[in-house]
């Protein structure tokens, strides 16, 4: 599907990220790549499914890009007050929720995806797999929609549940907080049970996505790494981004963090 016809209009870069996205009008259009086809499949059955918190597929415009409908609304990106808010968090939660629940045993004909060069666990439905704030889009104070569907790819329900505890509660190191514009303190507790209640974790659940949560962000830093050696496009320049919270050691400090709190996460009660 393609619109060569289409009238031209500005373009605007959106700012941050592994590509190079852009606004045209009310569309979106993004670089494709070989798991572009599966993508766009699963953006397509969410539409079918009447789920409304995604972009649209519509089609590919005469540059080779993918044209997805612009979401109204702002990314909750760097933290504020929106960001640290229950209602957003909550929010977030649940439409993951229904989400997964839309994918729930469908998958592509063409199955193309870009795969995470770690393990990920049995796959379950197709994760979105980089739930975090600045693939979030907000209004009137809650999350209404994921965008960025480049590394979508099958995984369990704990994997994408344990990112998004990561990100959003966070669960970063108390001296990765500052510096990315988090109050140095947050009530991680507290935020954990959100999710939890908002996503409907059964006991049993909740307890693999806290045991997922170390696993999970050390696959986001060994994905970056791998990729950024290997030069992939836009995964080198965020590997070497000057913030110290991005480099390696960031993450490392994460994970130190989360394997010495996780004991006293396990119950949110």
């Amino acid at each position: 599907m393609s619109n060569p016809g289409e009238p031209e209009q500005d373009e605007h870069l959106i700012a941050g990220g592994i590509n190079q996205v852009v606004r045209i009008g009310q569309t979106i259009r993004r670089p494709m790549g070989p798991w572009s086809e599966s993508v766009h499949e699963l953006l397509k059955h969410l539409e079918a499914r009447g789920f409304a918190g995604a972009p649209r597929f519509l089609g590919v415009d005469h540059e080779g890009r993918e044209i997805h409908s612009a979401v109204a609304g702002e990314t909750p990106w760097p933290p504020g007050p929106a960001l640290l808010s229950t209602a957003l968090l909550e929010s977030a939660a649940s439409l993951l929720r229904r989400y997964h629940d839309a994918v729930d045993g469908w998958s592509p004909a063409t199955g193309s995806w870009q795969f995470a060069p770690v393990p990920v666990g049995e796959p379950e439905v197709i994760c979105h797999n980089d739930l975090a704030p600045w693939n979030l889009i907000a209004r009137d104070g809650e999350t209404v929609a994921f965008v960025d569907w480049d590394t979508a790819a099958p995984g369990p329900r704990t994997w994408d549940l344990a990112y998004l505890a990561y990100t959003l509660v966070p669960l970063a190191a108390p001296g990765n907080l500052e510096p990315m514009g988090w109050p140095g303190r947050v009530p991680t507790r507290e935020r954990l049970k959100h999710i939890r209640d908002a996503y409907g974790c059964t006991p049993k659940q909740w307890q693999a996505v806290i045991a997922t949560i170390p696993a999970r962000v050390r696959a986001a830093y060994d994905t970056m790494r791998i990729w950024a050696a290997e030069d992939r496009p836009g995964w080198r320049a965020q590997w070497e981004q000057p913030e110290p919270w991005r480099h390696g050691a960031g993450y490392l400090r994460d994970i130190a963090h989360i394997q010495n709190s996780i004991e006293s996460w396990r119950t949110t009660d």
